[in-house]
């Protein structure tokens, strides 16, 4: 028979009496236990003692928010509030170290501007949380005492000011929707700046870059607002940047914070970054890039299309902001660019170990040919060495080989529609930085109609050097239309030679344009004199007034009536520093 003090305990240590105590509060849970565990301690003596077990620790309360508390304790020291709106002044007497406080609500993003008449020592929150704003301040001018304080983008909400009187007097306080310098007369000038983009689908990527601002360039800061285009949601539309900043806010609500981080601090005060992830649950970023005029940006969507629309902020005008730039793309897989019959078009190869793709379409030809051709001139444009295929549906049709100087490929039996590709390359890495550009013309003719043909041997002989003239010589064109040779020389200067000597087949080599280059020495235009049937059909000319110990670059031009010309390779001149007579040659 159990006595009642063993039958109390039973009931108290029982299971479903545990559980039950487990779930009253914390206070009541407390005092149970404390009961219970004396109990166990009078029958410890009885049991043997249990294993050691690891209790949670019981969770410390969170720090409170220190900034919080001091706005808090403002709002109760100051009892005078008075109401501010926006371009209407208000007008108060304050007796020294007295202190006020206006409340200003906006209903809309602004640039705002709040000018004291007199000295004050200031406070500004918004939204009624410890963030504390810090806005530019501007000293007012020679016979206009008071201060000044500039928000470029002030958000919708609602703003508190504290203001504590310096000295006693009347104060005159006014809140301006506008910004301090938006009337300087740059703003409404034309200004054109371009945007290229380079997409990296696979990756995700694509890099922004955009021409220098006209517009005080040595205090211009840049901001790039990213848009994707959702067919579901209307685009928006921005007049200046604090309504794209007001819409990248709001994308995701902020909750009060300890931080003291203001949401215009998301844009303002995030420091450049060589990249940016974008968030893709977004539909508009913000991103300041400082003075960079580039930005990568990751985590794009394939298949979407973007408006990019780029802003220049002033930093020595209290961050004045003014749209720059905008254009709209799709971002997926880079096509090949197409390439037009009969002109001559300049193409660029992408940078460091790039590989570039141009596309074609053999035309329709009326009246039909029996054998159609295709004929396709390539010329690099540093002389350097590239690598060049021409592929039909991913099969290479003609055998790549490096070429350097200008080179002609010729197809037979191509049909009309097919479309073809043509990829770019250097031929090795010493070539990488060289071989960034190249000139391609095609074709569905014999002959190019507006260009000349030019031999396989383009090179250019120096014959004979005396001392002040030379005489070189070349293959003739095997061009039977009426055609003339310009012959064009170049001083080279005796420091940094390496750099001009090279031949550079892109050169606008046009009459007018020729005389305008700064080393520009010598000029002449002449008629074909040899026979192209001819068997030798080698052009010679000689080169007159020429300084003794100087060195000079020559070129030699093939033009037709209509056209581009087409240069030779380029030959270099080098004359004796001494000279006895006329009669001393020297021969290369």
């Amino acid at each position: 028979m159990l006595s009642g003090f063993e039958l109390l305990l039973l009931m108290l240590l029982s299971p479903p009496l545990l559980a039950e105590i487990s779930h009253i509060p914390l206070a009541r849970n407390r005092i149970l236990l404390d009961s219970v565990e004396l109990l166990q301690q009078s029958s410890q003596q009885q049991q043997p003692t249990p294993p050691p077990v690891d209790l949670p620790a019981t969770p410390v309360p969170p720090q409170r928010c220190l900034s919080l508390q001091r706005y808090r304790k403002m709002l109760k020291d100051i009892d005078d509030v008075e109401d501010l709106y926006v371009d209407v002044p208000v007008h108060i007497a304050l007796a020294e170290r007295q202190k006020k406080r206006f409340v200003l609500n906006l209903n809309d993003t602004t640039p705002l501007t709040i000018r004291f008449s007199a000295p004050v020592v200031r406070k500004m929150y918004f939204n009624q949380t410890g963030s504390a704003l810090r806005p530019a301040a501007i000293s007012s001018g020679p016979g206009v005492p008071g201060d000044t304080l500039v928000l470029p983008c002030a958000l919708r909400g609602q703003y508190d000011i504290f203001v504590q009187a310096r000295q006693s007097g009347a104060l005159k306080v006014d809140a301006l929707a506008q910004h301090p310098h938006h009337n300087w007369p740059l703003l409404n000038a034309t200004h054109r700046i371009a945007i290229r983009t380079q997409n990296r689908v696979r990756k995700r990527e694509m890099i922004v870059k955009w021409d220098r601002s006209k517009f005080d360039y040595h205090a211009m800061h840049y901001c790039l607002v990213i848009q994707r285009i959702v067919p579901e949601t209307p685009r928006l539309t921005f007049t200046h940047f604090c309504q794209a900043v007001a819409a990248f806010v709001d994308q995701r609500p902020l909750n009060p914070s300890c931080s003291g981080v203001s949401p215009l601090d998301l844009v303002w005060a995030a420091p450049p970054q060589r990249e940016r992830r974008l968030n893709p649950r977004q539909n508009l970023h913000v991103v300041c890039t400082g003075k960079r005029r580039q930005q990568m940006l990751r985590r794009l969507m394939p298949r979407s299309s973007y408006q990019l629309d780029l802003f220049g902020v002033h930093q020595k005008r209290q961050n004045l902001t003014m749209r720059l730039a905008t254009t709209q793309l799709r971002f997926n897989r880079t096509q090949p660019l197409a390439l037009r019959q009969q002109a001559l078009a300049l193409l660029k190869i992408g940078g460091q170990h790039g590989t570039q793709i141009y596309s074609f379409k053999v035309p329709q030809v009326d009246p039909p040919v029996e054998h159609p051709v295709m004929r396709h001139l390539l010329i690099p444009c540093s002389g350097s060495e590239i690598r060049v295929r021409l592929l039909r549906q991913r099969s290479e049709v003609w055998q790549s080989i490096p070429i350097f100087s200008p080179t002609y490929i010729r197809q037979n039996g191509v049909l009309p529609g097919q479309r073809y590709q043509m990829r770019f390359e250097p031929s090795n890495d010493d070539e990488t930085l060289r071989a960034q550009k190249v000139m391609v013309a095609l074709s569905n003719e014999a002959l190019f109609r507006t260009l000349p043909e030019l031999p396989k041997n383009i090179t250019v002989f120096n014959v004979r050097t005396r001392c002040n003239r030379a005489t070189i010589a070349w293959n003739g064109s095997p061009d039977e239309r009426e055609l003339s040779y310009c012959i064009i020389v170049f001083n080279l200067p005796q420091r940094n030679r390496s750099v001009v000597d090279a031949t550079n087949y892109c050169m606008d080599f046009s009459p007018k344009q020729v005389v305008q280059y700064r080393n520009f020495e010598w000029m002449t235009c002449r008629e074909r004199q040899q026979s192209p049937q001819s068997i030798d059909n080698i052009e010679t000319e000689t080169i007159l007034n020429l300084k003794p110990g100087s060195s000079y670059l020559a070129y030699v031009t093939a033009n037709l009536s209509m056209g581009k010309p087409l240069p030779y390779q380029a030959l270099t001149l080098h004359m004796a520093s001494q000279c006895l007579d006329e009669s001393h040659e020297s021969f290369y």
